[in-house]
């Protein structure tokens, strides 16, 4: 017998659903994954958030073309953009700078309200920016870290891909840590 990603996906996101109270699934518009079709919905916003944080780390901007619409209308760190090309140079200016390496993870992350061509989801997410080695040294001499949340809404595209409409991204968290390895 086999059985398909998402029909799997779904039970496991029944039985998630079960063991939450009445209230906490109303707050937000309901944990809706009713179908092998939300779930399949789901599986592909996590997907879509993975492609996020992987394109900033390998600096593959173009693929934030797949993440975003082109009109999307994003709240980072306080710099309101108002379409892709603009938070692209954000992104590939400001944000990351002359930063060498960084690393961001995203996790917990909750789709809900999923509607036939809209849904939306919080996501948390780590960004470890690492600073340009020093000579003789064999680790970056500042790490800085962010703990991030994510508050997207989401489009269904007319070719099916899902798209970030709307993105605001609080950071609650933030320092640095100074640890150096020499090479002597």
């Amino acid at each position: 017998m086999r059985v398909s990603i998402a029909a799997a996906a779904l039970s496991l996101f029944s039985v998630a659903k079960a063991q939450l109270p009445a209230s906490q699934l109303t707050n937000y518009g309901g944990f809706t994954a009713k179908s092998a079709s939300d779930a399949a919905t789901i599986g592909t916003i996590h997907n879509v958030l993975a492609l996020f944080n992987y394109a900033l780390d390998t600096r593959n901007f173009d693929a934030l073309r797949d993440v975003y619409t082109t009109d999307v209308v994003a709240r980072v760190a306080r710099v309101p953009t108002n379409d892709l090309e603009s938070l692209m140079k954000f992104y590939n200016g400001t944000a990351l700078g002359n930063v060498v390496v960084t690393q961001h993870t995203a996790h917990t992350i909750f789709v809900y309200d999923i509607k036939p061509n809209t849904a939306k989801s919080i996501s948390y997410a780590n960004a470890f920016y690492f600073s340009p080695l020093e000579e003789g040294k064999l680790f970056a001499r500042d790490v800085n870290s962010f703990y991030e949340r994510y508050d997207d809404n989401w489009v269904k595209q007319p070719n099916g891909q899902w798209k970030i409409k709307e993105r605001s991204i609080n950071i609650y968290v933030s320092g640095t840590s100074s640890a150096v390895l020499t090479s002597r």
